[in-house]
């Protein structure tokens, strides 16, 4: 996200929290001012309408008190520019897959579980195309 996407992101995090970080508010006022903006919808840059939780609206005002404007930017991710998913495990998937067409997702990710002790979760997104690509398909498997 760029400069710009970040600092739209902080004012619009601001315009959510902005009634409740009044200085002279009571906790017992704040909380109840943070309960009514955590019941509301918001709408975000992006143009969606979007609620947050009280922990959210609760962690904002932490930043805001902690950085002002600063701290309300979305942080960069920890993971950006890295593979997140194991590619060498998904192609294990599908081999196990073509090897018994009828197994299923959750059965394929416990294998992999097993073997490797990493937990796979988007592994149905992933292989719902592979056994059809090859002709193979859950029809197939009824018996």
């Amino acid at each position: 996200m760029d400069g710009k996407g970040q600092e739209e992101i902080a004012l619009h995090r601001w315009a959510v929290i902005a009634e409740a970080a009044g200085e002279r508010l009571t906790a017992a006022e704040r909380g109840a001012l943070v309960r009514q903006i955590a019941a509301r919808d918001h709408q975000h840059p992006d143009g969606s309408r979007r609620r947050y939780s009280r922990g959210t609206v609760d962690r904002w005002l932490r930043a805001w008190r902690r950085g002002g404007l600063e701290a309300l930017k979305p942080s960069p991710r920890a993971d950006a520019g890295v593979v997140r998913a194991h590619p060498e495990l998904f192609a294990e998937a599908a081999a196990l897959r073509l090897e018994l067409p009828c197994r299923s997702a959750a059965q394929i990710a416990s294998i992999l579980y097993h073997r490797h002790g990493i937990t796979v979760s988007d592994l149905r997104k992933r292989l719902s195309c592979v056994p059809g690509d090859l002709g193979f398909f859950r029809a197939d498997c009824a018996a």
